[in-house]
Parts: C-alpha cells; sequence; structure tokens
C-alpha cells in the first residue's frame, strides 16, 4: 500500500526550508498540487522551477498580508484538500525580557495566522463537500520548555488547544484535526554534524531529519487516514522520556 495524493490541493506554510520544504517536495512527488507560502521569495521561486510547488511571499505575521493571501487563494483556487499550518520560528525571551513587539509578533505567526487559514480551508472545504485535512506543526517545548523561550512555547501550546477545538467544530462535516508535534528536528542544512547527532538527547541516539515529519504528514493528510482527529501525534525519537541533557547547540538557541 502507498501514499497517493494525486487530486489532492494542500497549501503549507513556511514551505522555503526545513519541515515545510521537505513537506512541499515529498507531497508534489506524491502527486499533490502544492501551494506553499514563506517569506524567501527566492528560494520559493526555486521551488517552483525545481519541482513545481505554486509559491507566493507571505509574512505571517503581517495580518493584512495573510488577508490579502485568503482573497487570492479563495478566488484563484477556491478549493482545498489539506491544509499545513508549519510556519514558525525561534523566539529566545523569557517573561523578564519578551517585548510587546515580539509577543504581538509570535501570537500573529503561531495563532492568528493559522486560525485565519483553518478558518478559510474549513469554509472551503465544508462549501465544495470536501472531507479534508488540517494540520497544525507543534513543537515538544510545549510540554518541554527550554530557558526563555516563553512565546514560542506559549503560542505552540496554544495551537495544540487549537486543534481540539478545530476538531470539535468541523468533526461533523467529516474535517478531520490534527498536531504534529515534533521533537529536535535538525533544519540548519542537509547535513547533521556528527557531534550533535552523537550529543542528541532523544532515545533513538541522533537528531530527526525534516523528510522524517514530512512522511507523517504525507500519511496524515492522505486518504488513509480516516478515523483520527482532535489528537496529536508526538515524533521526536523519544525525546520527551528521556533523561539525557540536550546539547549545547539546542540550549543555546542555534539550533
Amino acid at each position: 500500500m502507498s501514499i497517493d495524493l494525486r487530486g489532492k490541493v494542500v497549501l503549507i506554510t513556511g514551505v522555503t526550508h526545513g519541515i515545510g520544504e521537505a513537506t512541499g517536495r515529498l507531497l508534489r512527488q506524491l502527486g499533490a498540487t502544492v501551494y506553499g507560502v514563506g517569506r524567501d521569495e527566492a528560494r520559493g521561486r526555486a521551488l517552483e522551477r525545481e519541482v513545481g510547488i505554486v509559491f507566493r511571499r507571505v509574512d505571517l505575521t503581517r495580518r493584512q498580508e495573510v488577508l490579502d493571501f485568503i482573497r487570492w487563494f479563495e478566488g484563484e483556487v477556491g478549493i482545498i484538500h489539506a491544509l499545513i499550518n508549519n510556519a514558525s520560528r525561534n523566539s529566545r525571551y523569557s517573561i523578564l525580557n519578551t517585548t510587546l513587539e515580539e509577543w504581538d509578533s509570535m501570537i500573529e505567526l503561531n495563532l492568528t495566522a493559522p486560525f485565519l487559514l483553518s478558518q478559510m480551508a474549513a469554509r472551503l472545504m465544508i462549501s465544495k463537500g470536501v472531507k479534508g485535512k488540517i494540520i497544525n506543526v507543534a513543537a515538544i517545548q510545549a510540554y518541554f520548555p527550554l530557558e526563555s523561550s516563553f512565546p514560542y512555547v506559549t503560542t505552540k501550546g496554544g495551537l495544540i488547544a487549537m486543534t481540539r477545538s478545530m476538531a470539535v467544530d468541523l468533526g461533523k462535516y467529516g474535517i478531520q484535526v490534527i498536531t504534529v508535534t515534533p521533537g529536535p528536528v535538525y533544519v540548519r542544512g542537509s547535513e547533521v554534524p556528527k557531534s550533535l547527532d552523537e550529543n542528541a538527547a532523544t532515545l533513538i541516539g541522533r537528531m530527526g531529519r525534516p523528510i522524517e515529519v514530512a512522511w507523517l504528514i504525507a500519511f496524515l493528510i492522505s486518504d488513509l487516514n480516516t478515523f483520527m482527529t482532535g489528537n496529536e501525534i508526538i515524533i521526536d525519537g523519544g525525546r520527551v522520556i528521556s533523561r539525557k541533557p540536550d546539547p549545547r547547540e539546542i540550549t543555546s538557541g542555534e539550533v
């Protein structure tokens, strides 16, 4: 049995790097029509040329840009089978030094943009009779916070709660809403530094790779996934139950 996404229209946020890029590339290989948003125009255009992702530059921290994109998507595309709310960024502030500017930026990126895009996707799915999927990508920091990660941790926790609430509202329409919660996944390049793998605080004994999360997402948005909603899947190599300390690169925010 294989994953076949032919005929599926998928929207991914944060498509120009890391998990988003790996997922976009994989979904195209599996036959989906992929629309992707991000801020890196050059990388987005490269993905258009290389694998056929339809890219739109959108800064998800700017509400008007999100609303403008929604109007474009509704008018020009008009149908969606899966939304993957993946875009995020690191935010190394504690409760003591978080500014209102940083707080507002993280709220817009990790909560407001997923809310608006999910609302659009759900309305389109219902209007077209599509029993679609909405996937929210959180992080194990919602349960296992690093020091000085207050806005990031708070908003990722909110995204998990958002999944549950949307699942309650949308289940009667056959729309499944699921959280994917990655642990330590290396997204700074194609080659993981050997020392980082060797010192990873996972039970598997290495860092995760974006493609491993991408394969999980591919299954979740496929027709093979028929009876999950409102739940959360942690993909972390056993990090949350490991007693190993995180390597310095992670605690310092370098990775």
